[in-house]
């Protein structure tokens, strides 16, 4: 994104999403994966939940720049949100408006169905039905609890928040 009029260098990522899906233990990027599933299952849906970023002032120039995540995603900048001014947000909704986004919207969606589909987790432990029907199926009890987690409202924010940290 260009460097917005206030001289606020601003741009988009979905790098937690990508980080979350390669990182940590089998149970987080199961996580990942039901949450983005559920909530980002087509471009249209993933647009609300790109990370906004924004790179350090007189570090260097954007893509070169430092940067960080203020914990804000596009619809928290386009529903007022964020602690960009009004005028940030109408320079933001034009760039969302460049054909060049959606391109970029796009070419994401497929890079995180790809990261999805070919992840370890599907060879994992954790997806492994118990082979003994007595025995308590660990696997199966894991995977429901975290499926329950998922639906929770603020599944996307727990995982772009876990990405960051991670």
């Amino acid at each position: 994104m260009p460097q917005l009029s206030s001289g606020r260098h601003v741009g988009i990522s979905i790098n937690p999403y990508l980080d979350a899906l390669s990182c940590g233990r089998d149970e987080s990027r199961f996580y990942a994966i039901v949450a983005l599933r559920l909530n980002a299952a087509t471009p249209e849906a993933l647009r609300s939940h790109v990370a906004i970023v924004y790179f350090v002032d007189g570090a260097g120039m954007p893509p070169n720049a430092p940067l960080y995540y203020p914990g804000y995603t596009v619809a928290d900048v386009l529903e007022g949100r964020s602690d960009l001014t009004e005028q940030e947000v109408t320079e933001f909704r034009a760039f969302l408006a460049e054909p060049r986004f959606e391109a970029w919207l796009q070419d994401r969606f497929r890079e995180i169905d790809q990261a999805i589909r070919n992840n370890p987790v599907w060879s994992s432990e954790l997806m492994q039905e118990g082979a003994d029907e007595d025995a308590l199926d660990v696997a199966t009890l894991k995977r429901a609890a975290i499926s329950k987690t998922v639906l929770e409202e603020n599944a996307m924010a727990a995982l772009r928040d876990w990405a960051r940290k991670a």
